[in-house]
C-alpha cells in the first residue's frame, strides 16, 4: 500500500470570493422576483382559460415559480457562505499579519 500523496494547497482571493458572493445574492434576488412574476402569471392563465387548461397551465407554472425559490434559496445560502469564508479568510491573513508585525519575519510560517 502506498501512502497517500500529500494535499493539494488551494488559493483564496477573499475578494474574489466576496465578489462571486455578492453576484449570487444579486442571482438570488432576481430568481425570487422571477418566482413572484411566474406565480402572478399562473393566476392570470387561469383567468384567461378557465377550466382544464387554465388549472394546467396553472399548475405548472406554480411548480416552476417553486423551483425557482429552491433555486433563489440555495444561491442565497451559497452567497452567505462564501461571504462568510471570505471573511474567515481575511481575518485569518489580518491575525497572521498582525503577529509576524510582533514577532518578526522569522516566525512566519513556512
Amino acid at each position: 500500500m502506498s501512502s497517500p500523496s500529500p494535499p493539494e494547497r488551494i488559493t483564496v482571493l477573499p475578494d474574489a470570493l466576496e465578489a462571486l458572493a455578492a453576484e449570487l445574492a444579486v442571482l438570488a434576488g432576481e430568481l425570487a422576483e422571477d418566482a413572484d412574476l411566474c406565480r402572478s402569471t399562473g393566476h392570470s392563465f387561469l383567468a384567461a382559460l378557465g377550466d382544464v387548461e387554465g388549472w394546467t397551465a396553472q399548475t405548472a407554472t406554480t411548480r416552476w415559480a417553486g423551483l425557482q425559490e429552491v433555486l433563489a434559496d440555495s444561491a442565497s445560502a451559497l452567497a452567505g457562505t462564501l461571504s462568510a469564508a471570505a471573511a474567515d479568510y481575511s481575518a485569518q491573513d489580518r491575525s497572521l499579519a498582525a503577529r509576524i508585525a510582533t514577532r518578526g519575519p522569522d516566525h512566519a510560517p513556512r
